[in-house]
């Protein structure tokens, strides 16, 4: 029985992962290509930014003729949105059907092992449709020719979901109410899901791109407001948790904790490498509250 629970779990997250590769990611590319010929790109140029980009690429050319702002939107909106959907999906099964963070660390690093595969198979493929359009077609305009090597160091974030399991085992023996545990995948992957997001939307689209960044790309540049956003797009959902379970006041600092974190690991962390710091950040602030709010 324990056996037949485990694979019905296991095909649910299959399930979950086949909506992602067949239709989220098709979806995201095809938008991003669309805005792209909204702008006025031509069907060849669209071509080579979604291709290796090793040949007749310039960046300086594309950003003259089609301006930065318009670029980095393109950049921001579709991968963003993607990123908001796919986290939203993930949390949504997890809270909902899952409900056992074993399950969903194996099945999720499982996935993302196999989807590091394809991305380092498909890395030079020069296709624009098919796989490698679908995988890479959200790599930034503005990473120039890193845009796929900036698109494949992120996928080793993956590695996020480590500290996440450890807290089952280093939380549980602390916590007012084993229940709670349940709610530490929404405090770690939340702010990410939402504030990250809404920090490279908001920032990319009306913000001034005065702070400097850097990582893999050639252009690296962050907002003032892109980075508020990310605060506050953190702070309000985990807020809105802990009022809606009716949790105690170490919550809400909790959720305050977070999303000061998330903000300043999202500011300092190299280009393609939050996904991994903010949940491994969330994660220590998570344990630190454990520790020392025992009503948590």
């Amino acid at each position: 029985m324990n056996v037949f629970n485990f694979n019905y779990k296991i095909w649910i997250y299959l399930a979950t992962y086949l909506v992602e590769i067949l239709i989220i990611f098709p979806f995201f590319a095809y938008f991003k290509w669309n805005l792209l010929r909204r702008i006025g790109m031509s069907s060849k140029e669209c071509k080579v930014v979604f291709s290796n980009r090793k040949r007749n690429f310039s960046l300086s050319k594309l950003v003259a003729k089609y301006g930065d702002r318009s670029l980095r939107i393109i950049d921001g909106l579709p991968r963003k949105l993607c990123h908001f959907v796919t986290g939203f999906w993930q949390l949504f099964i997890f809270n909902f059907f899952i409900q056992d963070t074993y399950i969903a660390f194996v099945s999720s690093l499982s996935y993302q092992i196999i989807l590091l595969f394809l991305y380092i198979v498909t890395y030079s493929s020069n296709k624009i449709f098919g796989l490698p359009g679908i995988l890479y077609g959200g790599a930034r305009i503005r990473d120039g020719i890193y845009g796929r090597k900036n698109a494949l160091v992120i996928r080793f974030a993956f590695l996020n979901l480590l500290p996440l399991y450890f807290i089952e085992y280093l939380a549980r023996d602390n916590l007012a109410d084993s229940a709670n545990l349940l709610l530490f995948p929404s405090f770690v992957f939340l702010p990410l899901t939402i504030g990250d997001a809404l920090g490279e939307i908001i920032g990319t689209t009306w913000g001034k791109q005065k702070l400097r960044g850097w990582g893999i790309g050639e252009i690296n540049r962050k907002s003032v407001l892109g980075t508020t956003s990310v605060f506050l797009g953190s702070l309000v959902p985990l807020i809105g948790i802990a009022a809606f379970q009716r949790l105690s006041l170490p919550w809400w600092l909790l959720g305050l904790a977070v999303a000061v974190t998330t903000m300043v690991v999202e500011l300092i962390a190299p280009r393609g490498t939050d996904n991994f710091f903010i949940p491994l950040g969330n994660a220590l602030v998570c344990l630190f509250f454990v520790n020392v709010f025992t009503v948590i």
